[in-house]
């Protein structure tokens, strides 16, 4: 933390890298499910495992459970599939949150088998239901239903063949693990800033860029980025962000911490002439 805090300040004139580093608000909601169709302590680790999700990336800022238990409603309400009013909406903002992620548990339970043999073993189903609200809309920006792959090389991540009911569920909510990193990779990409064009050819054409964006981030050579310009377009009176590919970039080195070098895989001519009109530009992982 304090070698963090001292690389900010000697860079304190530098917005590109303080806005590389900083994290996304992310307040996980009770998770809610039908009586019968699981039981609280099956819902509350599916909750724990897309919580941790979110935490092991080291990107985001997690509102405090005991504070986002203050979006309780009643009971009734709470195991409604969703209910997300614009008083749960203004608390998610006053507790520092940018999204709220909603969970529902469709199905957490195993069924009873008998082998040739004649033992009982036990099959799970699972699938649960998982929603983005970006804070500032109200609006659920990502939705997707997560279940576990199936397929006779899979049956013991999906908790087939287990010899209780509870060790069937525990073994399918291990298995779902990859499918919520992926959720999460997939609607939180890292994003970065060009810190500054390096090389370019003769045409004009960007063919070599640093980013901020090092290792403290997850970044690796090889690692494929594209380039988005950021704009606003208005639509029937209303607003809206509108990200434009403009680019990709392929990271050649790994600098340190917080910098990497890129080659310009394609867009190089894009990259340059927008970055020199201090277009905005946006780095994101792929």
């Amino acid at each position: 933390m304090k070698k963090f805090m001292i690389s900010i300040a000697l860079m304190a004139g530098l917005n590109f890298v303080s806005k590389a580093q900083e994290k996304i608000g992310v307040g996980i909601m009770s998770f809610t499910y039908v009586e019968g169709a699981a039981s609280e302590k099956d819902v509350n680790s599916i909750q724990e495992t897309v919580s941790n999700a979110f935490v092991k990336t080291k990107r985001f800022n997690i509102v405090d459970r005991s504070k986002m238990d203050a979006l309780k409603k009643e009971k009734s309400l709470q195991r409604s599939e969703d209910f997300i009013d614009g008083k749960v909406i203004a608390q998610g903002v006053s507790l520092g949150a940018n999204f709220l992620i909603s969970g529902h548990v469709i199905s957490a339970q195993a069924d009873q088998m008998t082998t040739s043999e004649g033992k009982a073993t036990y099959k799970a189903k699972l699938s649960i239901s998982l929603k983005v609200i970006d804070v500032a809309t109200g609006q659920v920006v990502a939705s997707e239903t997560i279940e576990p792959k199936s397929g006779s090389s899979l049956l013991g991540a999906i908790g087939i063949g287990e010899s209780s009911s509870q060790s069937a569920i525990s073994k399918a909510i291990k298995g779902i693990e990859s499918k919520i990193d992926e959720f999460v990779g997939t609607n939180f990409p890292q994003s970065f800033s060009i810190a500054e064009i390096q090389e370019k050819d003769s045409k004009g054409n960007a063919t070599k860029v640093l980013i901020a964006g090092g290792s403290a981030f997850g970044l690796k050579k090889g690692d494929k980025l594209k380039v988005v310009e950021l704009t606003m377009i208005e639509v029937n009176g209303k607003k809206l962000q509108r990200k434009k590919e403009i680019g990709e970039l392929k990271i050649s080195k790994v600098e340190d911490d917080n910098f990497s070098t890129c080659s310009v895989s394609s867009g190089g001519l894009d990259i340059n002439s927008k970055f020199e009109a201090k277009a905005k530009l946006q780095i994101i992982t792929k």
